[in-house]
């Protein structure tokens, strides 16, 4: 699950929620909201070609399981071509 909390190029804030294992909407998918938010999230952002910033948002998984979620189900649709999540080192780094 994750949730894009900031549109950088509209310059707005906002939260909503996606997930590939329940449909919005649902009870399923209100209860899996309520784990995310009670469990720890990873920072990413997403980009253009040009690195420009599209979204930040939060994600329950920063690996290549679904740490890609965020892309394949929201990014690619407004163009963004790389995620990148906070490391260690409160840097961000590619997935």
């Amino acid at each position: 699950m994750f949730k894009i909390t900031e549109d950088c190029i509209q310059k707005k804030t906002f939260t909503e929620y996606f997930s590939s294992e329940a449909k919005k909407g649902t009870e399923e998918f209100e209860q899996l909201i309520k784990k995310f938010e009670s469990e720890p999230q990873y920072i990413f952002r997403m980009r253009d070609h040009d690195q420009e910033v599209y979204y930040i948002g939060y994600s329950d998984d920063c690996t290549r399981k679904s740490g890609f979620d965020p892309l394949d189900m929201y990014g690619e649709y407004y163009g963004c071509i790389d995620i990148q999540y906070i490391n260690a080192n409160g840097e961000y780094e590619r997935l």
